[in-house]
């Protein structure tokens, strides 16, 4: 489905399906004009992503001669069919950090250390098989690394008469990137900021602090003038700053659940925290929590344990030679 969501520019947001993911779908946007066009990510490497997204193509007539790609972030359901793009020479930027990190990922050596300080942190090895077997961003990538023009915070890409900026809001992943318009003041938030969902913040292999990170992107992007924002799922609708005050606050409180939760169960694994703690699940207890919904939800919880850590208000124990342990600071 192609639907025009703006106009002067000329944006168009082509809805491709995620099948068997609990985000639905992902919002492809084109911004085009009659110089040139920008498509904004792509979807899973899947045959219902590449039809829904074809289709959108056709149906806009779009000249793949006079359109380059922009990918958000990392993840294959923004990059899974970047490939097809490339066989086509269609550039392709996408920003430094996680570019060189997703290359990392295909070499596989961050994914082994995660699953290493997973087990550590108290998830099953059983589960963790589960997982590894199960994963769609494993599986559904598009194969091998495809060539990008690497971007920095701050570059501009021109688009016809447009000036779009590349805002690097890391957090979600090391180096996801946001596109700004300063003049049309706006957003294509990618998953940044998304308004019916919450954007996953996960610890990362080599990334210490990546809640404080996505903090300091949100306070970032609130000092931006903004007349619309495009996020990369479900819908948009809402105001853009009522949105970051939102998110703030759900991690505020987050932070004030997990630390309670580690003053009640003291000595427990981090696995064994984000079992206790509240998640938007349909109604799902944390046994029957899909394997794959079980490592983003262990992920998130250490990276508020982390950031607690780093606050001084909770504290990680080594426990011989089984998991670590999580205790509150007096």
């Amino acid at each position: 489905m192609v639907v025009k969501v703006w106009e002067n520019p000329d944006i168009f947001n082509i809805q491709v399906e995620l099948p068997r993911n609990p985000l639905q779908w992902l919002n492809v946007y084109v911004i085009m004009t009659p110089e040139r066009n920008l498509m904004i990510d792509t979807g899973f490497n899947f045959p219902e992503c590449r039809k829904a997204l074809w289709s959108g193509i056709e149906e806009l007539n779009l000249d793949l001669r006079k359109t380059s790609l922009f990918l958000s972030h990392l993840h294959t359901d923004h990059t899974g069919l970047a490939g097809e793009f490339a066989d086509r020479n269609c550039p392709i930027y996408m920003g430094r950090i996680d570019y060189n990190y997703m290359t990392d990922l295909r070499n596989g050596d961050s994914m082994l250390i995660m699953e290493k300080v997973f087990q550590q942190e108290g998830f099953p090895a059983e589960e963790l098989a589960r997982h590894v077997m199960g994963n769609q961003g494993r599986w559904h990538g598009g194969g091998g690394p495809f060539p990008a023009q690497m971007v920095d915070d701050g570059a501009v890409i021109t688009l016809g008469g447009l000036e779009i900026q590349c805002v690097h809001t890391p957090g979600h992943t090391p180096g996801h990137m946001v596109l700004y318009l300063p003049k049309e003041q706006l957003l294509f938030t990618g998953d940044h900021i998304l308004f019916d969902i919450t954007p996953n913040i996960v610890l990362w292999s080599g990334v210490p602090h990546s809640l404080e990170d996505y903090l300091g992107s949100l306070e970032k992007i609130r000092a931006l003038p903004i007349r619309a924002a495009f996020p990369a799922h479900r819908h948009g609708e809402g105001d853009v700053y009522q949105r970051i005050d939102a998110l703030l606050r759900h991690h505020r409180e987050r932070l004030e659940e997990i630390l309670q939760t580690v003053r009640d169960h003291p000595a427990s694994t981090a696995y064994q925290i984000a079992g206790m703690i509240s998640w938007s699940a349909q109604g799902l207890g944390w046994d029957q929590f899909p394997f794959q919904q079980k490592w983003f939800a262990l992920g998130e919880t250490l990276a508020h344990l982390r950031w607690l850590e780093d606050h001084g208000q909770a504290l990680r124990a080594e426990a011989g030679q089984g998991p670590a342990v999580w205790k509150a600071v007096p």
